[in-house]
């Protein structure tokens, strides 16, 4: 498994994912019209200090898209912070440890660029796969908060790795 940097190819990854009812079922259902472009958009435009990556996986002989994990700009509680966010395809790539693996290489890259002092993480408080992963790769529970996603409010927990 590797990580690439997120590039226009991916835009049919983006919809499959937003677009799933089971991948996004802690984040508010699946996407409905232009929703997934808009992700896509925002994933390419990718400002100063953002991190969007296509996380490849082996099959047969070579590589494909397994999901995306990402960490980039957010505002919590009046401050901009950085959050973490990360999908995978249904299936194979799920519960095999590739979504720890893709968080911590991508912790490893925000870790070298510097500046970023902590990671946040916003885990629907039902999705305890999510959860296992955090608490893997080194974030701690912070408690029970409301978030949104994309304008759909979910019911999380707040997990932060102090880097």
């Amino acid at each position: 498994m590797r990580l690439r940097p997120y590039g226009e190819e991916d835009r049919r990854l983006t919809v499959e994912l937003e677009g799933d009812s089971e991948v996004m079922r802690h984040l508010g259902g699946a996407a409905v019209g232009e929703r997934a472009e808009r992700v896509h958009r925002r994933r390419l435009e990718g400002r100063d200090r953002e991190w969007y990556r296509t996380i490849l996986q082996e099959d047969h002989g070579g590589e494909a898209p397994a999901g995306v994990v990402a960490v980039f700009r957010s505002e919590w509680e009046g401050s901009e912070i950085h959050e973490l966010g990360i999908m995978l395809r249904p299936g194979r790539a799920q519960r095999h440890g590739l979504a720890a693996g893709a968080v911590r290489l991508i912790v490893d890259e925000v870790r070298a660029g510097g500046g970023v002092r902590e990671i946040h993480a916003f885990i629907g408080t039902g999705n305890r796969a999510a959860a296992v992963v955090a608490r893997r790769t080194g974030f701690v529970n912070q408690g029970p908060c409301e978030m949104d996603y994309e304008g759909e409010p979910i019911q999380c927990d707040h997990w932060i790795l102090t880097i």
